[in-house]
């Protein structure tokens, strides 16, 4: 890929690309701001007493590990939420509250983790502490128990710690005795039987304790009014969006660039028709009911950029045929309304400018121009050469304001245009003009239109092919090079018109003050 040309795309298109992410990061943060707000609340259980136990049970670790799957499911069920409903008076659904509610279950962990969302911050925090206590309340530790019941059974477990405790002590202090009493003996007896009883009561009631259970449901972390709303995300959705706008933007531009078939700069024209590019012609400003002899931008305002332009074009056609020096020119273009008369006839002023001492022709038989941006009669003119012996030069070729360039016209338009372009008396006319001029400069027709043009380049010293920037068509131009190329013709290389110029400013401030007519084709 060519960066630099993908650049340029870029550069090009570098408003739209501007607006588009502007206008979305725009939009998306008034939407945001337009959305309600939604706070979420989280509430923390454990499941089993892996907590509280000194030395867990692996057994009733992987069996609470189950379980919380199993109360994750059950948070999200209708009965449960129809409580949690009636509980915090809310006006809604289960099915509605339900897609507001999430509980997971980490994977590896006892623990279990509700998720709730409201429109306040108060009301999401109640709606997760609601949830964790009928989840508590459904705990199949809990229920069908009295909490005096439990409490009953935490102080017998109690007293019968204590009882143990000290039974074993008043065990130990006999056992440690050297000699002792036969009553001593009864009664160490007697604290044993006594030591074994108090623990089997003690089992006993350990297991209608429910901090031993493995399905024991608790909170460790109430859900608290969260300080801040998770949605929406003024930021990140202008982040976004402007990320999206920047993509479809520059997804517009490189496929519009890449539909586009016309040429815009000397680079795309090089590789097209490997051809160089003599020069760039600016577009100029038209002005409506002037004639068309103001598109003479090189003798009506020879200070101007586009003066400038055609006399680079000049010295470039110049150098491009150092070896042979050019006498004949012809100025052709693939398509019609390229701009090649307008070319054609600045080219033969600047020359004439140089002091040479420049013929004119116009060889378009077909839709002749020449006349009208000089405003000539149109009378006789090459045609009239082509017809008769008796015509000379200097009855035919019609003066201009500029010195040392006279313009031959086409004359009266024949039937058969073509014949008259390849017959052997074209070439004598020609051959008798060069002796009157220092160089010949022909207008014709376009190349893809008639073949007129490609049998005159086959016998010209030189070609110069026209494009116009943004309009020709690169199918256009790579089939007008091939008709040259096929005619032999000696092409100097391409002049690129109306092109857009970024130092029209410039020119503006360097050059004369004035005002740029109506281009014709």
């Amino acid at each position: 890929m060519d960066l630099r040309r993908q650049f340029g795309i870029v550069r090009t298109w570098l408003p739209l690309i501007v607006l588009s992410v502007a206008l979305a990061a725009g939009a998306a943060y008034l939407i945001s701001n337009m959305l309600p707000k939604t706070y979420e609340a989280k509430s923390t259980m454990v499941v089993g007493q892996s907590l509280s136990s000194v030395n867990p049970d692996y057994t009733q670790m992987l069996v609470s590990q189950r379980l919380s799957s199993t109360y994750a499911s059950l948070a999200s069920k209708r009965p449960l939420l129809d409580a949690v409903i009636s509980k915090l008076g809310l006006q809604t659904t289960a099915d509605e509250l339900a897609t507001r509610v999430t509980a997971t279950a980490p994977l590896d962990s006892t623990l279990l983790i509700i998720t709730a969302d409201a429109s306040d911050p108060q009301g999401a925090a109640d709606i997760a502490n609601t949830v964790a206590d009928q989840l508590i309340a459904a705990s199949p530790a809990v229920q069908g128990r009295q909490a005096e019941f439990q409490a009953s059974v935490d102080a017998d477990l109690k007293a019968t710690q204590d009882q143990i405790d000290q039974t074993q002590a008043d065990a130990d202090a006999l056992r440690a005795l050297t000699r002792r009493t036969a009553d001593q003996d009864a009664t160490l007896l007697t604290l044993e039987t006594r030591l074994a009883t108090l623990r089997a009561s003690y089992a006993t009631l350990l297991s209608y304790s429910s901090s031993n259970q493995a399905n024991l449901l608790s909170q460790v972390e109430p859900a608290a009014a969260p300080p801040s709303a998770v949605s929406p995300r003024p930021l990140l959705n202008m982040l976004i969006a402007a990320a999206l706008g920047l993509f479809v933007a520059l997804g517009i531009a490189f496929a519009a660039e890449f539909l586009d078939d016309g040429v815009k700069d000397a680079t795309v024209i090089e590789e097209l028709t490997g051809l160089g590019t003599l020069g760039a012609v600016t577009r100029m400003r038209s002005e409506r009911g002037r004639k068309e002899m103001y598109q003479l931008a090189t003798l009506l305002y020879p200070r101007s950029g586009a003066a400038e332009a055609y006399r680079t074009l000049r010295t470039n056609i110049d150098f491009a045929s150092v070896d042979a020096p050019i006498r004949t020119l012809l100025v052709t273009s693939s398509l019609p309304g390229e701009g090649k008369t307008v070319t054609a006839a600045n080219l033969a002023i600047v020359f004439a400018q140089a002091g040479r001492r420049v013929l004119l022709v116009d060889a378009d038989l077909r839709k002749p121009g020449v006349h009208q941006i000089f405003d000539v009669p149109n009378a006789h003119g090459l045609t009239t050469l082509l017809r008769s012996d008796d015509a000379t030069l200097d009855s035919i070729a019609a003066p201009t304001e500029q010195a040392n360039l006279r313009v031959i016209t086409t004359g009266p338009l024949p039937p058969n245009p073509a014949e008259l372009m390849s017959s052997h008396r074209m070439r004598t006319i020609l051959d008798r003009l060069q002796s009157a001029a220092d160089l010949i400069v022909l207008d014709s027709p376009p190349l893809l239109a008639v073949a007129d043009s490609s049998i005159l380049s086959s016998f010209m010293d030189g070609t110069v092919l026209v494009i116009e920037s943004h309009r020709g068509r690169r199918r256009a131009i790579r089939q007008g090079r091939e008709v040259l190329g096929r005619a032999g013709a000696n092409i100097l290389g391409v002049v690129l018109n109306r092109a857009p110029s970024r130092a029209r400013a410039e020119y503006a401030g360097y050059y004369a003050t004035y005002t740029e007519p109506k281009e014709a084709s």
